[in-house]
């Protein structure tokens, strides 16, 4: 168990690396010097060239009491270690830096270029990261004080928990959903499907193209997420039946399928970039929801709690049918014994490719809620594959229930391990959470011990 799940984890972290070779190949956005007209002469912006008006950041940065507005101060947005804009205040404080398209960035203040007596306030941040949406200017808040001013009072410690704790729970339950579909791929053919990260980001792709009214069909949101999954329902099936099918009648082993898997993989992701585009885009609705949902000391925003509800209600349901229908069973017996299930009458061709049209539903569902709290992107899958495969080996592999599990475990260390860490090494903390629960229990949470002779 420990060799595959080493084996596992080494593939994926080499596809993400070389997917980061390829992308660093791509060039660079031109940076050219532009003045806003609401900026004052001494205010200088550097937006990146392209061409029509588009998303931008902007602050007004205030201290003291009254609040008076902040002179001079340099603000840089940057994406992916790259410099998109930076813009000094103008008079009245305000910094307008425009963005080539929406997705993530980070806008930081130099603090060394703020004037004397005034600085970030105790506490606070100088760097943050927010989501911008397609269109539209998003405004960002850095707390500022000045020389003997009282410090504002930031959400408490139990706050920032609970809210991290909430966050995790529902980034762990949409990971689940991705990893029950790769488990049970495992458990019936034996195959460590590679490309299941594609399979998250066809259906979110696909959504995407029902819901934009510019370039789509412009239905409703859970009127195009309905179709999503169903198409990636689909797409799951063509894998079986276009590839997977005849290479098993050929009698190719599991290990040279895998490899398959894998290029398979790298060819969909470019297609996607080549058909989708390499820019991340938003749904239409529920874009830029605030926290209005108020439980005790967490904040929440309506879809989270939505797709909190939808992920858990989902697991539910995948449970009892997998315990309680006909076709649960089935799919049970051909994972526990293949060929006794199929000397027990059971066709184990449907079965499998049954497991395919379920994971494949169930990895477009988990995309789907990943870019409505995001963004929708050619590569999105790519960048949760080591994630699903973790919370996957943590449950157990070929466990459903394990998978539940384990993705639960994975979005909650992952989460909650931001209150003392870097954002950056959340992903770092779930695989150091997974090695450790390896050994102590290799087979996993709810694996079963092989036996040894």
């Amino acid at each position: 168990m420990l060799a595959l799940a080493a084996s596992v984890l080494v593939a994926a972290a080499l596809s993400s690396v070389f997917s980061s070779v390829s992308s660093a190949q791509e060039p660079v956005t031109t940076v050219q010097p532009t003045t806003p007209a609401s900026a004052a002469p001494t205010a200088q912006t550097t937006v990146a060239s392209s061409g029509d008006a588009g998303p931008a950041v902007s602050t007004t940065l205030t201290a003291g009491t009254p609040a008076k507005p902040v002179k001079g101060a340099v603000v840089t947005v940057t994406q992916d270690g790259k410099t998109i804009g930076s813009a000094t205040s103008d008079a009245d404080g305000r910094v307008v830096v425009a963005v080539p398209g929406a997705g993530r960035y980070t806008v930081t203040l130099d603090v060394d270029s703020l004037p004397k007596g005034i600085s970030v306030d105790k506490g606070a941040r100088a760097s943050l990261n927010p989501n911008v949406q397609a269109t539209g200017t998003l405004p960002v808040v850095f707390r500022l004080v000045e020389k003997g001013q009282a410090t504002t009072v930031g959400p408490s410690n139990v706050e920032r928990l609970s809210s991290l704790l909430a966050s995790g729970i529902r980034f762990g339950l949409v990971i689940a959903l991705a990893a029950v579909g790769l488990s049970l791929i495992f458990g019936t053919t034996g195959l460590t499907n590679f490309a299941h990260g594609e399979m998250i980001a066809f259906g979110a792709i696909a959504t995407w193209y029902l819901n934009a009214s510019n370039g789509g069909l412009g239905l409703p949101l859970f009127v195009a997420a309905a179709g999503g999954i169903v198409l990636a329902g689909v797409f799951g099936a063509s894998f079986e039946l276009g590839v997977y099918r005849p290479l098993r009648r050929r009698g190719m082993p599991v290990v040279s399928q895998m490899v398959v898997s894998i290029g398979l993989a790298f060819a969909l992701r470019y297609v996607f970039s080549i058909i989708y585009g390499q820019g991340p885009k938003q749904y239409e609705q529920y874009a830029a929801q605030s926290p209005t949902v108020e439980l005790g000391p967490i904040s929440l925003r309506p879809k989270d709690l939505v797709i909190t509800a939808v992920a858990f209600a989902c697991l539910i349901a995948v449970g009892i049918f997998l315990q309680r229908a006909r076709l649960g069973t089935a799919i049970r017996a051909v994972s526990d014994n293949r060929d006794l299930s199929i000397a027990s009458g059971i066709d184990d061709q449907r079965v499998i490719l049954l497991v395919w049209i379920t994971a494949g539903a169930m990895a477009g569902l988990s995309g789907i809620m990943l870019a409505s709290t995001d963004t929708a992107s050619w590569n999105m899958g790519q960048r949760v594959l080591l994630v699903t495969f973790a919370a996957v080996v943590l449950g157990g592999l070929g466990t459903t229930f394990g998978a539940m599990v384990g993705g639960l475990v994975v979005g909650i260390v992952s989460d909650v391990s931001t209150f003392w860490l870097d954002a950056d090494l959340k992903i770092v903390v779930a695989l150091a959470t997974l090695v450790v629960v390896l050994l102590v229990r290799p087979q996993g949470i709810f694996g079963v011990k092989a036996r040894t002779a």
